[in-house]
This record gives structure tokens, C-alpha cells and sequence, in this order.
């Protein structure tokens, strides 16, 4: 749920305002790329793109058997899940509503949810949730109502292994806890090695009485991946078949919000421990005042518009399953498809969000159209100089080792320390010009298993200039790494002090490498071949 985890953008303000000051102390050390020969510029490069094979679903946080609150109203929810075709939902089998009492159940709300989505013959993610009291490590807690302190390992793994039977080949899929890098969801402190302990136990006692099941790891905030690297130290990967993330960039737009590059943060880990399936099991905007946009920036206009980008965005990564939060708001949490209106039961209000949702299911199999790219730079220009600025953590030279289409690729070799916030600038000497109109940057790029941020620094037809990030260096191989001009760039994306907007026809003027997240100690290779423009 959108409580807690902090906001990108407060790292992308921070590493701006340092890069401009170091740009004012640029040293004057000259690095000189030399080439055996001019190559002609090509019209148009062939892609390098690996085409996406996983599917596109686009599903939704439900919650039904969790917050109805009358049962006979449950099949009419479902039902209208099913009119917005979802294919898929999110639905909570907390513990605490289910065994409130140590020798007292009640399955009465999910035998209904599971049931009528089962006759809708939609699919369901279960979150195996919140405990109640008297099954935690905490005793303060009130034993008969839901608790969010750590539980008994050994309990949640009975009880979880109960519900799996309980709905064995009708639920396929299951989830362990929720955000547990929350403290709002793992109080009083998020453990990384007590998740991982919990999932291991938890796993072995599902894996003895249904051994056909996927297991999900807890959604966990994909910009700070410090619990993520813990729990995976801690043996969590051998437990789990799919990764999940919630990367909540509300208010901002998606397109600028770092929303494309949330799975790739993850990049290193897979390197290190294995390749897994990464989900999003919650993202969304709310329509007006939330917990992520006090001030209220938000609107039902732009909840649906941001809606369709980050989808649009999402379609073109691995990631196969995209769960919207949520599908009705809260009182004071407007995430939802639906207006809070009369109550949790009453479904007459679809925001202009539901439309959007309804759509989108009839065209997450269509992909994006071709676009065409005009040539800015090649890199295989034979005397190309480029200026290093007085950060001494790095090198960039020439390599014929990999290029696209022959001749040369230039690399930056780095090593950066492992505290504060660490980057590379190399600004070119001689601009390269991008077409008037300009609409979006592309540079292909040979990555290397980190999430080190790549940027440009464009200056305008007035001189003034402005950042803008192109993505993470990620897994080896090329791949372009592409970036739409925003009609105004953020304050801390304003190299100069301007109002934002890009003049054109401007230029390329820099290459930055930036690490992610700060401190982080990443070293290697990137190589670039091939800087892109599009005007469509």
C-alpha cells in the first residue's frame, strides 16, 4: 500500500544540484578519441532492441474479501471486476479476520471472493497477510484484532499452509506478507533476515501440502533496495519463483518519474543470485489529496492520463503482470477505480480511471508503433575530444571491442567509492546538433549488470542547458536506452538557471554515469554507440 517509501525524485534533486556544481569546476584534462578511419553515418540503425516475449496483463488490487463489508454484496463486485475485464486481481486473505481467536475460524468473506471470481474465471494473486494480535512476536498488541508486527514464523507458516489447501487449484499463485521494508507493515523495524526466515519456513510448509504453487516475495519499494539485498543475502531467493515491487512515484508523471527503470534497480541482484520473474503488484496515482501528494496535485484527469502512460511505459519492459492500487478509495486515500461514495460495498461511482482500465485490456497486446530516428553521433568521429570533469573516479575511451555497426563504441570505465553520491561527467567539445523538434533521445548502450544511471546534459538554442536521464546501465548486451523530452524539465534537472523549457533546435553536450542508489560502490564498464533523435 502507498504509505511510506520515499520519493525518487528527492535523490534526483539532490545528485542535480551537485552535478551543476561540479560542472562550474571543470578541469581542463583533454580526452582524445581516435579512429582509423571516417565512418559515414548511417540514415537509420538497424534495432538492437530484444522484442518483449512475456505477456502484457493488467490487473487489479480488489480486495473484497478484506473490506466488504456484507458478504451478499461480494458477487456483485466480482461481477463488476468482470465487466472491466480484468484478468487478473490482488485479493488479501488477512489472518487476523480469518482466526481471530486461536481455535475459531472464519472463511466465510474469502470462500465467497474466491468463489465468485472463480465463476468469472478470473485469476487470483492471494497475499497471505496481517496476523492477528495473540500470533505475533508482539504481546502489546490487541490478541483479537490485526496486528502488523512480525509473527510467529512457525504459526503464519501453518496458517498459511491451511488457506493454500484450503483453495489448492482454484488460487495458483500466493504472496508472502506485504510490504515487509515498510515499518508501517513490519513494526517496530523492517528485518530483511527475519523475511527471509519467515519465507523460507513458510515455503517448506506449503511446499509439502501443494508443491504445484508459485510463491511471490512481498512487494518492496524498488528505489531503495537496501531490505531487497538483505533478504536475498539471507537465502531469500531460493524460496521464491516471481520478484514483486511497488514502485509508487505518485504525483509525478510517469514518464519522468525514474517508472521505467524500477525493475532494472534490480538488475544486480538477478546478476548475483539468479534470474526471477519480476510482478508489480501495486502502483497507482490518487485523484486528489493522498499520502504521497498532500497538497492535493492530483486530479481524476490525470489519475486516468497517468494511468495509460505508465502502462504504455510498462509494455515495453519484461515485466508481465501490472496490478493497479486500487480498485476503490479509501476514505481518506483516493487510489481507487471507484469513488468511496456511500461506503466500501458501493461500486456507482467509476472515476474516468475505470474507463481508461476497461480500454486498456483490449490493447495490451498492441506494441508500440515504429518511430523514426535521425543520427546525432556515432562515436566514430576520428578526432573527437571530449572533457572530463574533476571527478577522478573514471576514464572514457575509444574501444573497437564492441560498436553496433563497426568502426568504434566509447567506453567509460569506473570505480566509484562506496559512500555519498557518486558521477562522471564527460562533456563533448564540439556539441552535436539535434533536429529541430526534437521528441525523444535515444543512446544504445552495452550495460553492465548494474543500476548505474545514464544521462545527457542538452543545451538549448538560448544557451541555457538541462539533464535529462536516459535510464540504468543495466544487463550486458545492447539495448537503447530512450528518454521523451519533457515539455518542461524539473527544477532539479535545470542545469542553468531557466524556467525549464528546452529551446530548440539544441545540441548534445554531455555524457553522465551517476550511481543508484547513492553509495552504492558500483564499478564497472558501459559502453555508448549511436546517439538518436526522433522528431515523431
Amino acid at each position: 500500500m502507498p504509505q511510506a517509501h520515499s520519493m525518487h525524485s528527492r535523490r534526483q534533486r539532490r545528485c542535480m544540484s551537485q552535478h551543476h556544481n561540479h560542472f562550474i569546476r571543470l578541469s581542463c584534462s583533454l580526452i582524445f578519441i581516435f579512429d582509423l578511419c571516417w565512418a559515414a553515418l548511417p540514415a537509420q540503425l538497424p534495432p538492437v532492441i530484444t522484442p518483449k516475449t512475456t505477456p502484457n496483463i493488467l490487473a487489479v488490487n480488489t480486495h473484497f474479501a478484506s473490506r466488504s463489508a456484507q458478504l451478499r454484496d461480494i458477487p456483485a463486485h466480482v461481477t463488476s471486476a468482470r465487466a472491466l475485464q480484468t484478468p487478473w486481481v490482488r485479493e488479501d486473505f488477512h489472518w487476523y479476520r480469518i482466526q481471530r481467536t486461536a481455535d475459531a475460524y472464519d472463511w466465510s468473506f474469502t470462500d465467497a471472493t474466491v468463489d465468485a471470481f472463480e465463476d468469472q474465471g478470473i485469476h487470483i494473486l492471494g497475499v497471505l497477510g496481517h496476523p492477528p494480535g495473540w500470533a505475533t512476536i508482539n504481546q502489546q498488541d490487541d490478541p483479537y484484532h490485526n496486528s502488523f508486527a512480525a509473527p510467529d514464523p512457525d504459526l503464519y507458516a501453518a496458517w498459511a499452509a491451511q488457506t493454500v489447501v484450503r483453495y489448492r487449484h482454484r488460487v495458483t499463485h500466493w504472496q508472502i506478507w506485504n510490504e515487509p521494508d515498510n515499518p508501517h507493515f513490519w513494526y517496530p523495524t523492517p528485518d530483511p533476515v527475519a523475511y527471509a526466515k519467515l519465507v523460507h519456513i513458510t515455503a517448506r510448509a506449503i511446499a509439502r501440502v501443494a508443491p504445484e504453487v508459485k510463491l511471490v516475495a512481498a512487494g518492496i519499494n524498488p528505489f531503495a533496495l537496501q531490505f531487497l539485498q538483505g533478504a536475498a543475502a539471507a537465502g531469500l531467493w531460493n524460496d521464491v519463483d516471481i520478484l514483486a515491487i511497488h514502485p509508487y512515484v505518485n504525483p509525478l508523471d510517469p514518464r519522468y518519474s525514474g517508472l521505467a527503470e524500477a525493475a532494472l534497480l534490480l538488475t544486480p541482484l538477478l546478476h548475483r543470485y539468479g534470474h526471477k520473474p519480476i510482478w508489480i503488484t501495486e502502483i497507482g496515482w490518487a485523484s486528489a489529496t493522498s499520502d504521497r501528494d498532500p497538497p492535493g496535485a492530483m486530479t481524476e484527469h490525470l489519475q486516468a492520463e497517468y494511468l495509460s502512460r505508465a502502462v504504455q511505459i510498462l509494455w515495453q519492459t519484461d515485466i508481465s503482470h501490472v496490478f493497479w492500487y486500487s480498485w476503490k478509495d479509501e476514505k481518506t486515500n483516493p487510489y481507487g477505480l471507484f469513488r468511496w461514495a456511500n461506503g466500501p460495498d458501493d461500486m456507482s461511482q467509476p472515476k474516468r480511471a475505470a474507463a481508461v482500465f476497461r480500454t486498456l485490456q483490449s490493447v495490451t497486446h498492441i506494441r508500440p508503433r515504429t518511430l523514426t530516428f535521425h543520427p546525432v553521433l556515432n562515436f566514430d568521429s576520428m578526432h573527437d575530444v571530449w572533457v572530463r570533469g574533476d571527478e577522478h573516479t573514471g576514464v572514457l575511451y575509444a574501444s573497437q571491442r564492441r560498436a553496433v555497426n563497426g568502426g568504434n563504441a566509447i567506453a567509460i570505465r569506473y570505480a566509484f567509492p562506496a559512500f555519498g553520491n557518486q558521477y562522471l561527467v564527460f562533456r563533448r567539445w564540439h556539441h552535436a546538433p539535434l533536429p529541430m523538434g526534437t521528441t525523444q533521445v535515444c543512446l544504445t548502450v552495452w550495460g553492465d549488470n548494474t543500476s548505474t544511471l545514464v544521462r545527457i546534459w542538452l543545451r538549448g538554442s538560448d544557451s541555457k542547458r538541462v539533464q535529462l536521464t536516459l535510464g540504468m546501465s543495466g544487463p550486458t548486451g545492447w539495448r537503447d536506452l530512450c528518454a521523451p523530452l519533457p515539455q518542461q524539465f524539473a527544477s532539479w534537472d535545470r542545469i542553468d538557471p531557466s524556467d525549464g523549457i528546452l529551446q530548440q533546435p539544441a545540441t548534445f553536450e554531455a555524457l553522465v554515469i551517476d550511481d543508484a542508489p547513492d553509495g552504492s560502490g558500483s564499478q564497472g564498464t558501459i559502453f555508448f554507440d549511436a546517439l538518436r533523435a526522433t522528431t515523431d
